[in-house]
């Protein structure tokens, strides 16, 4: 009768629960475990075909091949020269190969109650790339082979017409959603917004309606562009920035492009979902005129209300607001500033070209207050000098707070959960983690990738994809070179020690959970600034003799010119006086500063296999990513629909009847 239920619920998308009967239940969790998932060999019907009745929520989804203007994808806006054109009549530099869900950019918003089991039927009517969808942010404990990462915990949907149904039970918070088969398929238009609802918001009482504000850079040829043959080590080819869109829009105050807009009513306070879905831009800096800012969340943890006047989201991060629409009506300007770009309008150099723009303009409208914006005016000696706001937006109220960016060690104490998490004196296990790149350099006629690889491992191993999905084979067949950690079944506390051995900043995610930010490198505020450019192409001879007597060079051997390819390493004598293991930051994203270090923690308790990766997508193909494999003994066995592909078997193949598995595919995830 257990096997039965057990079957019945699996097959459903559900979590089994223990049945009161059995001896295990008075066991300790890892053990109960085991010897449940032990118990399912014998039940023939555990991993029964999916029945779509048990969910709470049901997406269906249609991928498909899309030419659009990648100014404005799909926003229609009235009026005779701003309404979405054919793509005959899209003008021939604008023209995107987009690939998009339901025909919509950004995507459908997945919206859910935690804890609803949520399920999306996704059907790949692409012509000739297959997909997976990854949720960024969930972190699908219990759905492990729900992740939605190729080569990790799926091989990919088929193209034409290949159909599957991800399924899972959400945590709270701000998260999206993004393309996690190929690189630039998200650049391409595959990503969109989740909002999952608490059970009981901490904060509810501070506002009375929610919008969600998508930030994101535009290209017209994404798979071009993002990709870093030759440039500068972890730039792309074209420039650092083309143009970048709000919710979908970018927009010149003309007739053809005006300015986006978020639209409030007059005197309700709002919770904005702000969403770093760049796949380049490493951040924006985002100001509103007039009106103070609360933060109430950061990457879905809810955080003490703290009031700022500017904050830098990174890629992949989500930030929650509070804003009250207590001023004057009118057209109150907002503004995304992607800093690192903002000396590329005036000064270009070698291989990263001159930017139109490193700033970019939409408004808080004020409903009913109908005057337009104008549009912006270009400086003399580049870039554009910002559109001034209507009615009460002319002339903004001075806003207050103080500006929280955590490319700086300062402000990692400024924002606090609501739910600290102490960390222990000691972490059960450390690792050194470098993050740099290796050789071959590039040279005219080579492969895709195959130069200038980039790598974040405990030693210089770009990514290799398993021949088989490391989830399925639990880590034990076809693994030869790639780059993942079975961390020990008796270790709950996981320490990694994260150095920057390269010129460039990374923006690191985590799947599968939260970390806690321990530490951070000072290097932000002193010899390797913003301000200062020339930490860039620093020679690692100088730079040991002169700031850090820690440095290492990434990959020695393979040189970048002026031998920049090193990092300032973390000194365990010296930095760990900095810690903070009282009331750390959580986050499952985390800024790292070029030839910098940062240490972080994550509990290893949700059974699965865990990717680890630079979110800047020009980095994915070029090998930056790793993966964690967490208490194998306890993993599910993987659902039978799930794809897979590759010779080796699948751990639980003796409970499913999956069809026969593609032959492996590309590199990339």
């Amino acid at each position: 009768a257990f096997c039965a239920a057990s079957a019945r619920r699996i097959a459903k998308g559900a979590m089994v629960p223990f049945a009161p009967q059995l001896p295990c239940i008075a066991m300790r969790p890892s053990a109960a475990l085991s010897l449940f998932l032990l118990s399912l060999s014998q039940c023939p019907l555990a991993l029964a075909s999916f029945d779509g009745a048990a969910c709470d929520k049901m997406y269906v989804w249609d991928v498909r091949d899309r030419v659009v203007d990648y100014l404005r994808p799909t926003v229609n806006l009235t009026g005779k020269l701003a309404h979405r054109n054919r793509p005959s009549d899209v003008p021939l530099e604008q023209r995107r190969a987009a690939l998009l869900v339901n025909g919509q950019y950004p995507g459908p918003t997945i919206e859910a109650m935690e804890g609803d089991l949520v399920c999306v039927q996704v059907t790949n009517n692409l012509l000739s790339e297959a997909v997976s969808i990854h949720w960024h942010g969930l972190h699908m404990r219990g759905f492990p082979a729900m992740d939605g990462v190729y080569g990790v915990t799926q091989a990919g949907i088929p193209a034409q017409g290949g159909t599957f149904t991800y399924r899972f039970r959400p945590n709270a918070g701000t998260h999206w959603w993004h393309a996690h088969m190929q690189a630039n398929q998200m650049d391409r238009g595959l990503k969109g917004p989740i909002v999952i609802h608490a059970a009981k918001d901490p904060h509810g009482h501070l506002y009375d309606e929610e919008r969600v504000v998508v930030l994101s850079d535009e290209w017209p040829n994404a798979d071009v562009c993002l990709r870093v043959e030759g440039a500068q080590p972890g730039n792309p080819v074209c420039k650092e920035i083309d143009k970048a869109s709000w919710n979908g829009q970018w927009g010149d105050g003309s007739a053809e492009y005006p300015w986006p807009l978020v639209t409030v009513d007059k005197g309700k306070c709002y919770r904005l979902r702000l969403i770093g879905m760049m796949g380049q831009a490493q951040n924006f800096l985002f100001e509103l005129d007039g009106h103070n800012m609360t933060l109430i969340a950061v990457d879905g943890k809810d955080v003490h209300p703290v009031m700022l006047s500017r904050l830098n989201l990174h890629a992949g991060e989500r930030f929650d607001i509070v804003i009250c629409a207590n001023q004057p009506e009118g057209n109150y300007l907002m503004t995304a500033t992607y800093d690192l770009a903002c000396s590329l309008e005036t000064t270009p150099v070698p291989k990263m070209p001159r930017v139109d723009s490193c700033k970019f303009w939409a408004f808080l409208n004020y409903k009913g207050h109908e005057e337009q914006p104008a549009k912006a005016t270009r400086k003399v000696i580049g870039g554009y000098h910002p559109p001034t706001g209507t009615g009460g937006g002319a002339a903004p109220a001075q806003v207050s707070g103080p500006v929280w960016d955590t490319n700086l060690r300062s402000a990692w104490q400024m924002v606090k959960n609501l739910e600290p998490q102490p960390e222990p004196e000691k972490a059960d296990i450390t690792y050194v983690i470098d993050v740099g790149v290796a050789g071959p350099p590039f040279e005219p006629g080579a492969p895709y990738a195959g130069t200038d690889r980039m790598y974040m491992f405990t030693d210089v191993r770009p990514w290799k994809k398993p021949e088989t999905p490391l989830l399925h084979t639990k880590g034990s067949c076809g693994v030869e070179g790639v780059p993942f950690i079975t961390v020990p079944d008796n270790a709950t506390v996981v320490e990694l020690i994260i150095n920057n051995l390269s010129p460039t900043a990374h923006v690191l995610h985590l799947h599968g959970g939260v970390f806690s930010v321990i530490n951070f490198a000072p290097f932000s505020e002193s010899w390797c600034s913003a301000a200062h450019f020339e930490c860039f192409f620093l020679p690692y001879g100088v730079a040991k003799r002169l700031h850090c007597p820690t440095a290492r060079e990434g990959d020695p051997g393979t040189k970048f010119p002026y031998d920049a390819y090193w990092g300032c390493a973390y000194d365990s004598d010296k930095d760990v006086a900095t810690q903070n293991l009282i009331d750390p930051l959580q986050k499952d994203m985390i800024s790292l500063w070029r030839r910098s270090w940062a240490v972080i923690r994550f509990r290893a308790d949700n059974p699965g296999t865990w990717l680890f990766h630079c979110h800047m997508e020009q980095h994915i193909p070029t090998g930056q990513q790793m993966a964690f494999n967490i208490r194998p003994k306890e993993q599910p066995p993987i659902p039978d629909d799930v794809p897979t592909e590759g010779t080796c078997p699948r751990w639980s193949a003796q409970f499913d009847t999956a069809p026969p598995r593609p032959p492996k595919r590309t590199n990339f995830v």
